[in-house]
């Protein structure tokens, strides 16, 4: 009786842990038609092409260039800000940004959606004693910054419902209005 205990207790939390729908951070659920993409990206830098990449093989996805729906990174940048200064009017923490903007399309190049615009801030303490380890803790913030936006992109692709996709015209001032296929 007593071997079969931990057994039976790792089962329970096996059942427990699938019913509250916990999951691996960075896996998405995305939808079948939307599993072979052709992504642009052009307007990404190498770290993150190589995450966007590799996140979207682990789901699941097959990168093709005739694939039905093409998602096109059209932003992929970098801002700091100063927030606070020393009394010497030196810089002492700084706000990052981190913005990763694309749109899905049709092999036609209509969209189905409004750019999604994706932010991501943290905020780094500097100190210019240790600015080669700051610049160095900036460049880690940097590339966790680009993977929380790669997994952003993941839930967004993962809540999109492909059934109910109708390409959208963008008038000159700026509003959209959908169109049957």
């Amino acid at each position: 009786m007593t071997s079969r205990l931990p057994i039976l207790a790792l089962m329970i939390m096996s059942l427990l842990l699938s019913a509250c729908g916990w999951h691996l951070r960075g896996q998405a659920d995305i939808p079948l038609s939307l599993r072979i993409l052709h992504v642009e990206n052009g307007a990404a830098d190498f770290t993150t092409q190589k995450l966007l990449k590799q996140s979207l093989l682990s789901n699941g996805v097959t990168l093709a260039a005739d694939a039905e729906y093409i998602l096109r990174i059209t932003e992929d940048s970098s801002d700091r800000r100063t927030l606070s200064v020393t009394d010497s009017a030196k810089a002492s923490e700084y706000e990052l940004l981190q913005t990763l903007s694309f749109v899905l399309l049709n092999r036609q190049g209509q969209a189905f959606m409004q750019p999604a615009v994706l932010k991501t801030y943290r905020s780094l303490l500097y100190d210019a004693n240790a600015a080669i380890g700051k610049a160095q803790e900036e460049a880690n913030l940097r590339r966790e910054m680009k993977r929380d936006n790669v997994n952003k992109l993941l839930l967004r692709l993962q809540a999109i419902k492909v059934d109910k996709l109708k390409p959208i015209v963008v008038a000159p001032d700026g509003s959209t209005t959908s169109q049957a296929q």
